[in-house]
């Protein structure tokens, strides 16, 4: 008695769950930077990322920032697409579709990647 669902997938690039604590400035359509805050990937393809934050992004374009393990800033340009409320109270979420170079692209997802995957051991070493 199950309802056959037809969904068809339209990501290009499948996604992999990670917890990144990121800094984000926001800019307008203009380019002209308009905010800028904290938020936590969620997940990440090769295309883009789903970010959490606590307030709703209302801009067009975004830069992501984070350390590698290593300290040294890694950043990604991306646009602002399918802002949204979370299901959690009090946070949003937004798809971000990667703009930058594919090098900065590529490098940005190795340092989510890593640090991720280093935190996560941490936290299994520690219990």
């Amino acid at each position: 008695m199950g309802i056959e669902r037809n969904f068809t997938e339209k990501r290009k690039h499948s996604r992999i769950n990670t917890s990144n604590i990121v800094e984000y400035a926001l800019f307008n359509e203009q380019r002209k930077k308009i905010d800028q805050g904290i938020g936590r990937t969620l997940n990440l393809s090769q295309s883009g990322a789903l970010l959490e934050t606590e307030k709703p992004l209302e801009g067009s374009f975004i830069l992501l920032m984070t350390l590698d393990l290593e300290g040294k800033k890694v950043q990604v340009k991306g646009r602002v697409v399918n802002p949204r409320k979370s299901g959690k109270p009090g946070y949003y979420l937004t798809g971000i579709e990667f703009t930058g170079s594919k090098d900065e692209q590529i490098n940005a997802i190795v340092a989510f990647v890593k640090a991720y995957h280093r935190r996560k051991h941490a936290q299994q070493q520690k219990q």
